[in-house]
């Protein structure tokens, strides 16, 4: 997340995705992709607040990293603008309800088409025994969940407020 894109549609949905979470295991925001100077109008704006060391008994994390998530083959580090699978791995071993990230990776000339590149990253959280799913559109989401139960119960709960299922990709 960074200043010049605060505002834009993304924050719409990821405004709904606070929405539709609050009443099973609120989201909160992993502060560290979020610029101090802009959170306050980041929680304002999205109604996400940040997340602390205290945590509820049930939460879900947003991750915004300005782009999205690496590949699990991609040697490189996180930061502001990547995180990893494994990041969203950890986050779920250590309480999370629900991971959901932003995602607007797509690498070219690595010979992998954009879904080929969101199933690796599910086949990856697949290997730790972790379900999760996507959201496809303009403002693409991973959502990650420690069991199968939790998958369903955020699939239903996009689904009982009009979600296409054309928009939902599972691990194939």
């Amino acid at each position: 997340m960074e200043l010049a894109f605060l505002g834009d549609s993304y924050d719409a949905v990821k405004r709904m995705w606070q929405e539709l979470l609050a009443d099973w295991a609120p989201l909160y925001a992993e502060s560290r992709f979020i610029p101090k100077e802009i959170r306050p109008d980041f929680e304002k704006l999205t109604k996400i607040s940040m997340l602390k060391d205290q945590r509820p008994r049930y939460y879900s994390i947003l991750n915004d990293p300005c782009t999205g998530i690496r590949l699990p083959s991609s040697p490189k580090k996180e930061g502001q603008k990547h995180v990893s699978i494994e990041t969203i791995i950890m986050q779920i071993k250590n309480g999370a309800q629900c991971v959901v990230t932003f995602d607007q990776s797509i690498y070219r000339n690595i010979g992998m088409k954009p879904k080929e590149q969101r199933q690796s990253k599910m086949r990856r959280l697949a290997e730790e025994e972790c379900h999760s799913f996507y959201y496809v559109s303009h403002a693409s989401f991973l959502f990650a969940f420690p069991n199968k139960e939790a998958l369903k119960r955020v699939e239903g709960i996009l689904k009982a407020e009009g979600i296409p299922q054309n928009r939902i990709e599972k691990i194939s």
